[in-house]
């Protein structure tokens, strides 16, 4: 009974200092945040002064742009910016330097922004931009829409101080 009692004690002291090695050794795994696609975009009104070779000015400009960006933290694959009523665009294939390729088309790295629409007008009118972006890879759908405009609602001032029929 006490030789049994012994190889058991030494077997649970390996298999714990088994254990402890192996979790010594091992890392600890980080698991990395899912990659969560963000529509982005804008509507402004500038003047433009005269330039330095006097041309195009002065005058109102206005300039719409949409895109998204991957606020997640890894690489949404498959990746289109749509305008309600218009285009979709892929992210496009990009290369470095040297001709190799950065990344694949419809690939968007966390961190990384694509402006899919960027227009530029003479004038500055009423004026919206509006649509949305998907991926293949499920993530929150709650910031995937967007809309924008350059137009203002004008509150109405303190009611007390308007005019009434005087009764």
């Amino acid at each position: 009974m006490k030789k049994s009692l012994t190889r058991m004690a030494a077997a649970v002291a390996a298999a714990g200092a088994i254990g402890a090695g192996s979790l010594a050794a091992v890392p600890q795994a980080h698991a990395g945040t899912p990659g969560d696609l963000q529509i982005i975009g804008g509507i402004s009104c500038t003047f433009k002064l005269w330039g330095p070779n006097w041309s195009d000015g002065p005058v109102w400009q206005m300039h719409r742009w949409m895109g998204v960006k991957n606020i997640g933290g890894s690489t949404m694959t498959g990746v289109t910016v749509t305008e309600f009523g218009g285009a979709s665009k892929w992210v496009p294939q990009t290369k470095d330097k040297d001709g190799k390729i950065t990344n694949k088309l419809g690939e968007l790295k966390p961190g990384k922004t694509f402006v899919a629409f960027d227009t530029t007008w003479k004038g500055c009118w009423p004026a919206s931009i509006s649509g949305y972006t998907i991926g293949q890879q499920v993530e929150n759908p709650m910031n995937n829409v967007g809309f924008w405009q350059n137009v203002r609602r004008a509150q109405p001032k303190d009611k007390s101080t308007t005019v009434g029929n005087g009764s």
